[in-house]
């Protein structure tokens, strides 16, 4: 697989539409009036802060691991909202994608690989367990940001490829991207979706 390439501005266009798990279901006016709402109390705030916010007042994560074991990877942004429930970072990626797009903010679904994870594919350790985690990239006051709405985090500046972050996911700071689009694409059963990291994850630079 070829290393992602920078988003450009070209790149604004393509990431404004939905996905096949990101269909909008509220209305623009609902999302636009609940982050307008959100800045009463948070008058500093900007608007992805204020999204995330929202999404998290509704939305809470949940550590069932059979809940997860039948669910992730396998909902619309709809469902996932609608249940009240996140099974982990990429169902958070997937309602924060969709309801951007809706604030006039394009918006990537990005997945990475822990660094350490990569290494283990490539040399081929035994993997029991894959490490990774979603992340979305907005075009935001005239540049391209990394943002984290599982724990609400931003970062102004980032490499595309190779992510270092200023604080722990998991055991690690250091991401290596290998998937971005509008969303997963289709519904993924967990298999199905690992077995698809570790195929891309092998043609990985480091």
């Amino acid at each position: 697989m070829e290393k992602l390439i920078k988003l450009t501005e070209k790149d604004v266009k393509i990431y404004m539409q939905s996905g096949a798990l990101t269909k909008p279901f509220l209305s623009d006016e609902i999302v636009k009036n609940k982050v307008l709402y959100d800045k009463i109390t948070y008058p500093q705030a900007n608007d992805i802060e204020s999204l995330m916010r929202w999404i998290h007042a509704h939305v809470k994560s949940s550590n069932d691991r059979e809940l997860a074991n039948n669910l992730k990877f396998q909902r619309t942004a709809k469902e996932i909202w609608e249940s009240g429930i996140s099974t982990g970072c990429t169902d958070w990626a997937t309602l924060f994608v969709t309801f951007a797009r809706q604030l006039g903010i394009s918006s990537t679904l990005l997945h990475t690989a822990e660094k350490s994870f990569v290494k283990d594919v490539q040399t081929g350790k035994i993997i029991n367990v894959c490490k990774g985690h979603s992340f979305c990239e907005c075009y935001f006051m005239g540049k391209w940001i990394l943002v984290d709405p599982t724990f609400k985090r931003i970062e102004y500046e980032y490499d595309c490829n190779n992510i270092h972050l200023n604080y722990l996911v998991g055991k690690s700071y250091d991401y290596i991207s290998y998937y971005r689009g509008l969303d997963l694409g289709k519904k993924q059963t967990i298999k199905d979706h690992n077995d698809e990291m570790i195929y891309l994850v092998k043609e990985l630079s480091l």
